[in-house]
């Protein structure tokens, strides 16, 4: 039982890149609900869909993924123009 989850922890990390550049219109026609709830997640950077995931380490890992893409959108420092830009 315990190498099943294991395997499935494997699969969603595979799906994940697929789930990260599908719409919602390919999320929502998943099948399996944590699966959708995943790709939802990583469709709209909410971790709203996170929360609704069952599993405890897919939805922990739906979280991470969430607050890392927030911390990398928000705490982006801005580049000053170069010399060249400003002339």
């Amino acid at each position: 039982m315990n190498a099943c989850k294991h395997n499935m922890m494997w699969l969603l990390l595979a799906l994940l890149p697929v789930a990260a550049h599908a719409d919602l219109s390919q999320c929502l026609t998943m099948q399996r609900p944590d699966q959708k709830y995943m790709c939802m997640a990583t469709y709209s950077g909410s971790s709203t869909f996170c929360e609704k995931i069952q599993h405890f380490g897919d939805r922990t890992q739906c979280m991470r993924m969430v607050v890392a893409a927030q911390r990398r959108n928000v705490y982006q420092t801005p580049r000053p123009p170069s010399k060249e830009e400003t002339k």
